[in-house]
């Protein structure tokens, strides 16, 4: 029933270039997951083995203070901006959590159903080995169209590597009337590629960002972020035999009145196997977006405290393209605001779901 697979990883350091190394992989069903919840169980900690601050290990990046805990304990979402370097934004939310830790790691097997939402206009998660037919579906507007045909490297409205707006523009011109069709099919195509040259090589094997004169590295955009998340190095998190799934998968995002983005995520599940507060937690990466972000990393977990009450843990960290300039102040107030304002919404109906039980439908 388990599949194991070892890859030989071309890093720099042991979860520097890429945080989604896939060591130790195992395929699990949603029924084996439900099914393994008492076995899993038996294998974390015991109660009295974990320390009473289940957010301790966040420190020093998030400090939960006694007055949000009261607000936790009464069922509220605590969402906080972090503190974050030029051009990134850093978010945390928090909750109180009444449902078996496993079913983060079951609803995450259910990626559609997980992330739905007002905001998610399309999503799929990618096969085992990734295939063009898992992008399908995928589909950029008529107005990124417009501009994959006009792209130039340092000067493109999308954001893709030299190579890949070439591309574009390419097949755009052969295609004549049906040069939409042939874009897309084009698009897809980048798309696959980008998922396995990460897969191959890591953030290493992918090609920097073109779209504006100064190239942007990811593996350079995504050291900045790691850099900032001390948690992410964390004994539960990097040891890689902690980590029993990763998949890919892509979704098509709109918030408010910017532009729709096609984005490319990395996820790990990695389930602590030393006494601590974490139970469940998924690892996700960014490997592309096609608009406004350079890179994106993101934790979602779940941890418990010595009395056994769960709790629900976000913490994301992004590199923007849109916070500088002259009006980089102000422009970073918008987005932080708009940020606090939806993460509760968002984060709320993401408790509902795990407390509901396992997801209905396919994945």
């Amino acid at each position: 029933m388990w599949r194991i697979t070892s890859r030989i990883i071309r890093s720099r350091q042991r979860y520097g270039d890429r945080i989604g190394v896939n060591v130790v992989k195992r395929r699990l069903t949603t029924l084996l997951l439900i099914s393994g919840i008492l076995v899993v169980r038996g294998l974390t900690a015991a109660v009295s083995d974990v320390p009473p601050d289940p957010f301790a290990w966040l420190l020093p990046v998030v400090h939960v203070d006694s007055a949000a805990r009261g607000r936790i304990a009464r069922g509220e979402v605590i969402v906080q901006i972090l503190p974050a370097g030029d051009g990134e934004l850093g978010v945390f939310a928090v909750s109180r959590l009444d449902a078996d830790p496993e079913m983060l790691a079951v609803w995450a097997g259910s990626i559609a159903n997980l992330k739905k939402s007002p905001y998610v206009l399309a999503v799929r998660r990618f096969s085992d080995p990734p295939a063009i037919e898992d992008l399908d579906t995928l589909a950029l507007d008529d107005s990124d169209l417009e501009s994959a045909r006009r792209c130039t490297p340092g000067d493109c409205a999308l954001k893709i590597a030299s190579g890949d707006i070439e591309s574009l523009r390419r097949a755009a011109s052969a295609g004549g009337t049906q040069w939409k069709d042939a874009v897309q099919r084009q698009f897809r195509r980048i798309v696959l590629d980008r998922v396995n040259a990460f897969e191959a090589d890591g953030f290493a094997g992918l090609q920097p960002y073109a779209d504006r004169q100064k190239p942007v590295y990811p593996q350079v955009a995504f050291a900045s972020l790691l850099g900032r998340s001390p948690y992410l190095r964390s004994d539960p998190i990097t040891d890689l035999a902690a980590r029993t799934e990763s998949f890919f998968y892509w979704s098509k995002e709109q918030y408010g009145t910017g532009k729709p983005v096609i984005t490319v995520t990395h996820v790990d599940v990695v389930r602590s196997r030393v006494p601590c507060a974490l139970r469940v937690a998924l690892v996700s990466t960014e490997i592309l977006a096609t608009h406004y972000r350079n890179a994106s990393l993101g934790l979602t977990a779940v941890v418990e405290d010595a009395a056994g009450q769960g709790h629900l843990v976000y913490v994301n960290r992004s590199q923007l393209d849109v916070l500088g300039g002259f009006f980089g102040a102000l422009k970073r107030a918008i987005v932080e605001s708009r940020v606090k304002g939806e993460s509760v919404h968002v984060f709320e109906e993401l408790r509902r779901r795990l407390e509901s039980g396992p997801p209905g439908g396919s994945r």
